[in-house]
Parts: structure tokens; sequence; C-alpha cells
């Protein structure tokens, strides 16, 4: 599970609290807290995130939601066994995946459930049913009761939670996790495009090396961001397109492809006043005119690089 960002997670706070689900979302959030302060349980935001990304996959599930529950929970528990934010990564106990996966499938029952209906019993009541049997029905009265335990507000008055059915609001579940890849997508797909004349001067295995490299460096959040800036202004690429000849040119340098010439890369890619980018030294960070990185990013990128070089290559998803 990759976590928000400090900054990422009082933006997504601010606007789930100012959604139709924000008076829910607002129930859930003393007894979440509470699991994070004693628990050690994963952050209120990142909990409510990972749930609506059930409820995206429910939604999309059409008919076969409640078919769908066991393997959202079953990918659950795989996804909370490892947290991750940047570089940094935790491994977990499996009892403690396995809470964090049934906490996550309790908000997503409650959320499923808050809703006015005429009809007695619908796919929404099928939908808390399965997620208790999967789940147990020990682990979900138990985080259930945390959520039904306040009855009145600090004045004493009656709470009140707004009818909101997210199966039928798409487009209010988005998350930054759902954003951030939207956004990687879109840089790969451009460097994909702007560099498929590489694959022939370099050939198919290091130029899917060379792809993966890119895929994992659009994964951390600052070289995502550096990537989005418009380098040099009103480049055709509307990217970093300094920073990509900048990575083209270290992994040629990193994996020793000493036959191929940065005049031959220009080439490939189009030609053009490419020469003065395709450069492999680390940059001062007064030196702005050849690099579209600082020397900190330059140091990520070639640890990334140099992890990447030699590993079986992936395919690239849903491009």
């Amino acid at each position: 599970m990759e976590i928000l960002t400090d900054y990422d997670n009082e933006v997504y706070k601010t606007q789930v609290m100012n959604s139709p689900e924000g008076s829910l979302f607002k129930q859930w959030a003393s007894p979440l807290n509470r699991l994070q302060r004693e628990k050690g349980e994963i952050s209120v935001m990142d909990i409510w995130q990972t749930s609506t990304q059930c409820i995206e996959k429910l939604y999309q599930a059409g008919g076969n939601k409640i078919d769908e529950i066991p393997f959202i929970y079953t990918s659950l528990i795989k996804e909370c066994s490892i947290i991750k934010q940047g570089r940094n990564t935790i491994n977990r106990t499996r009892a403690e995946a396995e809470a964090s996966a049934q906490l996550i499938m309790t908000v997503t029952a409650t959320r499923s459930l808050n809703y006015i209906q005429q009809d007695p019993v619908s796919e929404n009541d099928g939908v808390v049913l399965k997620i208790m049997n999967e789940i147990g029905k020990s682990a979900f009265d138990k985080y259930a009761g945390l959520f039904f335990s306040q009855k009145t507000n600090i004045y004493g008055e009656k709470i009140v939670i707004d009818s909101y059915n997210p199966f039928t609001a798409k487009d209010a579940n988005s998350t930054p996790t759902l954003q951030k890849e939207e956004r990687r997508k879109k840089v790969l797909t451009t460097l994909f495009d702007k560099t498929r004349g590489l694959e022939q001067l370099f050939g198919s295995s290091d130029y899917e090396n060379l792809k993966l490299c890119f895929e994992t460096i659009c994964n951390d959040d600052t070289l995502l961001a550096r990537f989005e800036m418009t380098m040099p202004n009103a480049n055709p690429w509307g990217i970093n397109k300094k920073m990509a000849l900048n990575i083209i040119a270290l992994f040629v340098k990193l994996r020793n492809l000493t036959d191929i010439t940065m005049n031959a890369i220009n080439k490939a890619i189009g030609g053009g006043n490419n020469n003065t980018y395709l450069t492999h030294r680390r940059p001062n960070n007064n030196e702005r005119n050849a690099f579209g990185i600082t020397s900190k990013e330059y140091d990520a990128i070639r640890g990334v690089i140099e992890g990447c070089v030699g590993r079986a290559t992936v395919e690239w998803r849903d491009m």
C-alpha cells in the first residue's frame, strides 16, 4: 500500500470533509484516529482512500458486486502487508494486515448502506451481508460498534448522517492515488510515444529496460512532479523533456551501451536541438541549461536505473 504524503493527506481530508459523505466520514474520524494512536493502525485518510478504491471496484463490478467482495478482501490483506511512502517500506505481520483489511471492509460496508431507498432489500444490503460473512461477524461487530458507539455530538444533539449512495456517484470516488495514477499514465504515455524510435536503436530488451526505469521513476511523487514541468518552455513533448533526455543519457552510460552515440539518439527521437540535454554527468544545482533535474534528483534517478538495469523486463500494464 502506497500511503499518502503529509500534504496529500491534508488536501484529501479537506476534500472528503466537504463531500456528500462528509458527515459519515466525521462519524468514523474519532474511532479511526484512536485506532491509529493506540493500536498503530493505518492512518485515517489512507483507510478512507483504500475504502474508496474498494467502492470503485464494486462499482466496476456492476451486477457482480457481491461476488467481487471475496476477491477484494483477499487483495486487501496482501496490500496491507507492505506499507510504502516514497522510498521507505514497512513490512507488517499477517495479523496486522488482516486487521487493517477487516477495518477497511467495515468502513466500506457502512458507506454502502448510507442511502435512502424504498425497497426493503437491495443489492447494497447484500454487499454488507457478504462483507460481514467474509471478514467474520466478530471482526465486523467490533469495528461497526466503534462507528455506532457515538450517538450524540459534544452538545448532546443527536448525530444525523446525510444519506448518500456511492455506487450511483462514481465521479465523487476520486482519490489522491487514483489522481496520481492518471498523472503518471499521462507522463508515461508521452515518454513512450516520444522515445519509441529508440527501440530499433537500443534493441527490444534494452528499450524495455529503459521503459521500466521510466515507470519506476514516475512512482516517486517528487520525480513525477518534476516530469510534469514543461522544460524547456513550450517544447512539443509538453513535459520535462530535459529530464527525459538526461535519464536516457545516464541509462546509456550505466547500461554500458558504448556503441550508441548521442547523435544517434537525437536522430531516433526526431532530431532537433536535443544534444545539449543528452548528458549523463551529475549537475550542479545552479546549472539550468542542460539539466531538467537537481543533483539530489540525479542521485535518486541513478539509484533507480542501477536497480533496473539487468532486471527482467515487465510488461507495462494498461497502456
